[in-house]
């Protein structure tokens, strides 16, 4: 039976819609809501500082800024990274400030249900260069995985880990080349003794797709696989998030979900300034007992419509359902975007 995608759009209100119009943003899904920070409304300029919480039923909003004097808070910035580890967010990176230049490699900590305060941490060991337009995915108990991205120049191919408990940074194997900004890090617990990382796509200059590259956490290894079946076109600033592995009658098991993307960058003379040409499309990767990997595109289904076209938008998955949430984004006409979908992908 093949794939199917079903989407349902969140309900907002107009102002809720308006606050959450940006693209280069970061989002979290945890406890029924989308944690929201950073992005940009007109290019290279941060649209706000504020934490915004969108409650995954109702479509209610509230947004949360510290002013100066009331505490630290992480200032405004675009292409910054969230992860959630626990009961915590975890922001880091990100460009902001007049020039717009990477920001400092500070890590900053919000706990949930802790009053609204944010935290920040002093790390050791091997700190990461500064960047944006990176990864950041949270790995139970205690560990940040960051990855890729754009520093002051160029792009980087590094692979880091931060452990929790110790705030202390320590380099991995670096990732298959070419280096690259605006990629994809889904993490994948059942896959390997430790869990594995997966990545797909990413912007070298133009457009990467295939081969997956495929990180074990306990060998400290990449590999790179071509999985079966028709592969996703080249892509960038898309969604690649690992879902709760579920079995499928041809036998495999899906194990993560993919969405959009840029498929096509913005005019040089443009640069960031335009728009791009994108995705629409929704893709699952599967694997088999044994190891093999295959992508199967989803047919859309019948129902609510679907979400235009897009990419620099946030998405994350929600733990318990594996539905995917996405949020906002830069469509071709240049235009930010403010709305709110729910995916889910099954089989028919």
């Amino acid at each position: 039976m093949p794939l199917t995608a079903s989407w349902k759009p969140l309900s907002l209100a107009p102002s809720a819609s308006q606050a959450l119009t940006r693209s280069s943003q970061a989002l979290i899904a945890y406890g029924g809501k989308a944690y929201i920070f950073g992005g940009e409304l007109k290019p290279r300029t941060p649209v706000d500082g504020a934490l915004h919480t969108l409650d995954l039923q109702s479509g209610a909003l509230q947004s949360v800024e510290v002013s100066a004097g009331e505490g630290p808070a992480p200032v405004p910035r675009v292409g910054a990274a969230l992860a959630r580890v626990g009961e915590a967010l975890y922001l880091w990176g990100g460009r902001g400030g007049k020039e717009m230049k990477p920001l400092e490699g500070d890590l900053w900590k919000y706990a949930l249900g802790g009053g609204g305060k944010w935290e920040r941490l002093e790390t050791t060991g091997d700190n990461p260069e500064e960047r944006s337009f990176h990864v950041l995915t949270g790995i139970e108990p205690h560990t940040l995985y960051l990855h890729a991205g754009c520093p002051a120049s160029g792009r980087l191919s590094t692979l880091h880990a931060l452990d929790l408990r110790t705030l202390t940074w320590r380099s991995l194997a670096p990732a298959p080349g070419p280096a690259r900004g605006g990629t994809v890090l889904a993490s994948l617990p059942s896959v390997g003794r430790a869990g594995s990382l997966v990545r797909f796509g990413g912007f070298a200059g133009y457009e990467l797709g295939g081969p997956l590259d495929v990180y074990d956490i306990a060998s400290d290894a990449w590999e790179s696989v071509q999985p079966a079946g028709e592969a996703p076109a080249p892509r960038s600033v898309h969604a690649l998030l690992g879902v709760p592995p579920t079995q499928t009658k041809d036998g495999t098991e899906l194990v993560a979900v993919m969405f959009g993307g840029e498929r096509d960058p913005a005019p040089a003379e443009l640069g960031h300034d335009g728009a791009g040409f994108f995705h629409s499309d929704v893709w699952g990767l599967k694997r088999t007992a044994g190891g093999d990997w295959s992508w199967e595109k989803a047919v859309a289904k019948d129902g609510n419509g679907q979400p235009q076209a897009r990419g620099w938008f946030a998405a994350d998955v929600v733990e318990k359902t594996g539905e995917v949430v996405v949020q906002g984004g830069l469509n071709e006409k240049n235009e930010r975007i403010g709305d709110a979908w729910v995916l889910r992908v099954e089989e028919a």
